[in-house]
């Protein structure tokens, strides 16, 4: 299929009871990646033997082991061990359909240009939880809007042209609970050239024990940082558009108000340092309803946490 090349890296740890599903899923495509390189990043259980195993099975997987850098370091290992022109970054408890890796070299070879990442559509399942599966477009028509609201899509879904995402840095500890996003960030700085692809052909799933289901608190943090980098660049590169203003003032309060949940005074400080002031001119129809934007514009961030909660319990008693 054209002259795209195309390697999956998979960083491991401590996933033996899944790895084996998100490996073989890579090894399977209709489209055969020039290799699946796995790296264990210091598994303290079985996951190290599963992947020999597997290894054993297939010539053109690659195990590779290291000591615990996390995720960073081993995504960043595998990218420095592969020469292809692109890397599917897989994490070791997602899933490719067998075409995933054939549809998104096709989208290349019909484009005019090489794309520096194709920004991909996914399906998120949660098997922790009796929530229902979901699919999670992307939109493309204002980048920046696209990447403010986090749909640009995942690590998984998409496909990153690998000497593009090595000129920025590769992957960065500092993005935190948001690597993705980060990386994205850095890229658009760079005017980077993407593809959309609404086609949702990886599976996430998203458990209990994941980073950002465990660590609420560093998850609104990170996510609430980094837009007010993307605030901060936009102003200062003269691109911030109403439309982008209004994005990020709806995605800063509702993460500053997802913080307020579990850490109030961080919460608060977060809000002075990096929300309040920034949006006077801003439409963003923000919060659960009118209500809130009312309680928070007279009565600011703490009054409008404060009472919005006993409007909604007395609204309850007296509809009861």
């Amino acid at each position: 299929m054209g002259d795209v090349n195309i390697s999956v890296v998979i960083p491991c740890y401590n996933s033996e009871s899944f790895v084996e599903t998100a490996v073989r899923s890579a090894l399977n495509q209709t489209f055969q990646a020039e290799e699946v390189i796995c790296i264990d990043d210091g598994s303290t259980d079985e996951t190290l033997e599963v992947l020999r195993s597997l290894e054993a099975e297939n010539n053109d997987l690659i195990v590779h082991t290291q000591k615990n850098e996390g995720i960073c370091g081993a995504r960043n290992t595998g990218l420095k061990i592969t020469n292809s022109q692109y890397v599917a970054f897989l994490d070791h408890d997602d899933k490719l359909q067998p075409n995933k890796l054939a549809h998104q070299a096709e989208l290349i070879n019909d484009c005019s240009f090489q794309p520096d990442f194709i920004a991909a559509a996914y399906r998120e399942k949660y098997p922790d939880s009796k929530r229902e599966a979901r699919s999670r477009k992307v939109n493309t028509s204002d980048p920046w809007v696209g990447l403010i609201h986090a749909r640009l899509g995942r690590t998984s879904s998409n496909l990153w042209k690998a000497s593009s995402i090595r000129e920025v840095g590769a992957w960065q500890e500092e993005d935190g609970l948001s690597l993705d996003t980060g990386l994205m960030f850095r890229l658009l700085k760079r005017d980077a050239q993407f593809i959309g692809d609404n086609t949702p052909l990886t599976t996430r799933h998203v458990r209990d024990t994941s980073a950002s289901m465990a660590n609420r608190t560093e998850q609104w943090r990170t996510f609430l940082e980094l837009r007010a980098k993307i605030l901060r660049h936009l102003r200062s590169s003269d691109d911030l558009t109403q439309a982008r203003l209004d994005a990020l003032h709806l995605d800063m309060i509702r993460a500053v108000r997802g913080l307020y949940k579990h850490d109030t005074e961080l919460a608060l400080r977060k809000h002075q340092t990096l929300v309040k002031g920034q949006f006077q001119a801003s439409d963003a129809s923000f919060g659960p309803g009118r209500l809130y934007r009312v309680l928070y514009e007279t009565l600011g961030f703490r009054g409008a946490e404060a009472l919005y909660p006993l409007w909604i319990r007395l609204r309850q008693l007296f509809s009861g």
